[in-house]
């Protein structure tokens, strides 16, 4: 059994690859090759123990992401299983992990589904998650303008200047969304908001939303609107979304709403790309987690 650290994840994790090997677990969900189940939260005393379950027969292997939180921070493991012998193959320390993998979620889920590949990105939230989102979209994208908004400006301003120098990118810090969102195709939010950011008024003719922020019924990113008004809206797991995620229950329960599994789009690449106002929400599943996993262990030579 491997134990791996952040920084050895950090080494041997690319993000283009993170991208590829989502879309395959997703396939394999698709096909009933893989399987995860939502989220399950344990509250007591001020601690929260979260477990992310999945199994991918197509990678043969299963695990989960298990991380707690509390008081003094958060912990994140994936424990990774080979599925043919049962053996524990690795516990992999999943900060970087989950960053990367939140990260090239969204970006997969907009190669499948948009159209073109030359757009303007605004990037909502400029926080911990927010550089992982920034890199998955460039990957896939030919981004000719990048925006960044973040409820406090000189955070965006901060986030603009580090980026910028990182990625060989000009990024414009933007003091509101609405101006943030004027001309944008792609967007990606990643808040923890309460509050709904943007509506589909700030919004063009054309346009791809990337909710990824808020894992909570309380928290919403992008007004009703936005889902309501929109041609195709598609969610990595239903029954999680209906649990977690403000904008899926409202789209769902308040405006009769048909949310698309990620795992169909995947499969069924042709019905769904292209749509001109499409919206994807991500609260991260556990399959994600044990496919970056995989993708880890392979590129360390220990698979």
């Amino acid at each position: 059994m491997y134990y791996i650290t952040d920084e050895e994840v950090n080494r041997h994790l690319r993000m283009e690859e993170v991208v590829d090997v989502l879309e395959d677990a997703f396939v394999h969900y698709g096909n009933g090759k893989a399987m995860a189940s939502a989220r399950d939260r344990l509250i007591l005393d001020g601690t929260v123990y979260n477990s992310m379950p999945a199994i991918d027969t197509e990678l043969g292997i299963a695990g989960m992401k298990a991380y707690i939180a509390g008081k003094t921070g958060a912990r994140f493991v994936v424990l990774i299983f080979n599925q043919k012998d049962n053996d524990l193959i690795a516990v992999i320390e999943a900060d970087r992990l989950g960053q990367m993998r939140t990260g090239a979620l969204p970006a997969m889920a907009s190669r499948l589904l948009v159209k073109g590949k030359k757009h303007t990105l605004t990037v909502i939230g400029s926080g911990f998650q927010a550089e992982t989102q920034l890199h998955g979209m460039l990957t896939q994208f030919d981004l000719d303008v990048v925006k960044v908004y973040s409820r406090n400006f000189s955070h965006a301003r901060k986030f603009a200047t580090e980026m910028e120098k990182k990625f060989g990118i000009e990024i414009k810090a933007e003091e509101t969304a609405k101006a943030a969102l004027k001309d944008s195709t792609l967007i990606n939010s990643i808040t923890n908001s309460n509050e709904a950011i943007f509506s589909r008024a700030d919004l063009g003719d054309e346009y791809h939303v990337n909710l990824c922020g808020g894992n909570l019924p309380m928290r919403q990113e992008a007004a009703d609107d936005v889902l309501s008004m929109s041609d195709l809206v598609v969610t990595e797991h239903l029954d999680q979304s209906l649990r977690e995620s403000g904008e899926i229950i409202h789209f769902v329960k308040d405006h009769g709403g048909k949310p698309v599994e990620l795992k169909d789009a995947a499969i069924n690449r042709e019905k769904y790309h292209g749509r001109k106002k499409t919206v994807f929400k991500t609260m991260g599943i556990g399959l994600e987690d044990i496919a970056t996993g995989y993708l880890l262990l392979k590129n360390m030579k220990l698979l």
